[in-house]
């Protein structure tokens, strides 16, 4: 059973990517103006990164929840394999193509100046190229720099098939010594920011996440789902005290203090929200949603961001999750009050929240594709507002940095619409041919029907 919450995380988690590098390239923006202002989406946007974190727990979990009918052994693992490379390269291809044929259009491949080390940077040039395109870690981040992710990703799918060529009985406690290794990897000093080696691969502190999600696939599978309304209520909560008050970037926050502060909470709420979707609960989720904007709206009023002081920032976050739980206790509450005297009333609403699930079902089925097209949809935007912004008359809407809100709005308008634009024709004429041809393969090379969802 495909879960419309879990893909709908997926659209939540690649949006919060969407906005943290919109907000970053609007700072950019700023100072290449030579002004000085504040970006405006600051405050909770600040942390959007962590979106990279929720997609690696939901990486985990989707890996046992896909396979749980699935038979282990040489077959099962190939199948498995197959399933997850064909989903994941042939989409990164198109991708990394289009940056490699812009790259060399803008710069050559000239040996010297603007040449192969404005391509490749530090790296050689073929190397680097190669080992962009099957994804392997190398220095410097992948032609299509959000593609560092992809590696883990690919790291994460071998070590599993591995894990399936045992019996499924198993597979618990090799992922427990799994995680065992990466903790042991803290303790040798081997935990990096950037994972540039294999070895700084098999040790990287995000890989925690990634055995997270799959603890709470775990769990779900075994029919072990314990007071998950009450659970996911805590872990959004949580995870909104994590976006709030997170500072600024250090090493610590970048290696386990991201597992610390968003893959804790991020498994927590995938195992929730599992948990409810699976037991027919899920309009658990409303009073969540709730509790998790309002808490973000009241912290968005501050205008903080990461410089801001600590105290400051903790005041913040503290009312906004006060609040939070306040606006959680009163949407239940008044859900009892409609339940037990007015229920056609509530059930009235049930069209409304299954239309906003399904519209954020589709983003998570787009999210692939969001993920990797929209820093090439930000970064050209960007071009276009520094032309823009040179012409007086349409200045106060494109010159980023201009005395009020109306650049920012537009800049970040116009970049959530471009990039979910683009990730939808993206979807449609390659992600989605792709997705029937290799599955139509699939079926034909392993005779049967499952259906690995991608992560």
């Amino acid at each position: 059973m495909k879960l419309r919450s879990i893909q709908a995380l997926r659209g939540l988690a690649a949006l919060l990517v969407v906005l943290y590098h919109t907000r970053s390239l609007e700072g950019k923006g700023i100072e290449a103006n030579g002004l000085t202002e504040q970006t405006w989406a600051g405050g909770v946007f600040t942390n959007g990164y962590a979106g990279v974190d929720l997609f690696f727990v939901i990486s985990g979990f989707i890996m046992v929840y896909v396979t749980q009918n699935m038979r282990h052994g040489p077959r099962g693992a190939a199948d498995f394999l197959f399933a997850r490379m064909t989903r994941i390269y042939p989409v990164w291809w198109a991708f990394a193509g289009f940056m490699m044929a812009y790259m060399v259009g803008v710069h050559g491949l000239s040996g010297y100046g603007q040449g192969w080390s404005a391509i490749s940077r530090t790296e050689p040039l073929v190397p680097y190229l190669f080992k962009s395109f099957v994804l392997a870690p190398q220095r410097e981040f992948p032609i299509l720099g959000v593609g560092w992710t992809l590696v883990h990703e690919m790291y994460f799918y071998a070590v599993f098939t591995l894990l399936m060529l045992l019996p499924r009985k198993l597979l618990p406690g090799l992922i427990g010594l799994w995680g065992l290794q990466v903790i042991a990897g803290a303790f040798l000093g081997y935990a990096v920011v950037y994972a540039g080696t294999y070895r700084d691969l098999v040790f990287y502190p995000m890989t925690m996440e990634f055995i997270l999600g799959a603890g709470a696939g775990l769990l779900i599978t075994s029919g072990r789902a314990w007071r998950t309304g009450i659970v996911t209520l805590v872990a959004g909560l949580w995870l909104m005290v994590a976006l709030c008050y997170q500072g600024m970037e250090t090493p610590f926050t970048l290696e386990w203090g991201r597992v610390l502060w968003f893959g804790l909470p991020c498994a927590l709420l995938i195992y929730g929200v599992a948990g409810l979707e699976t037991h027919g609960r899920i309009a658990w989720l409303v009073p969540v949603l709730s509790a998790m904007l309002v808490a973000g709206a009241v912290y968005q009023m501050f205008g903080l961001h990461e410089a801001s002081p600590d105290a400051i920032r903790r005041d913040a976050t503290l009312l906004a999750i006060i609040v939070g739980t306040v606006a959680a206790l009163i949407v239940l509450w008044f859900g009892w009050l409609l339940g037990q005297g007015a229920p056609d009333v509530l059930l009235g609403t049930k069209p409304f929240f299954d239309t906003l699930l399904r519209r954020a079902v589709r983003l998570g089925d787009w999210s692939f594709s969001l993920y990797l097209a929209h820093m090439i949809v930000l970064s050209a935007l960007r071009q276009v507002f520094g032309v823009l912004g040179r012409i007086d008359f349409v200045a106060p809407f494109f010159r980023l940095g201009q005395p009020g809100p109306l650049d920012n709005l537009v800049f970040m308008a116009a970049g959530v619409t471009l990039s979910i634009t683009a990730a939808w024709l993206a979807y449609r004429f390659v992600e989605r041919p792709c997705i029937r041809f290799f599955g139509q393969m699939r079926q034909a090379m392993f005779s049967h029907r499952h259906e690995l969802d991608p992560a």
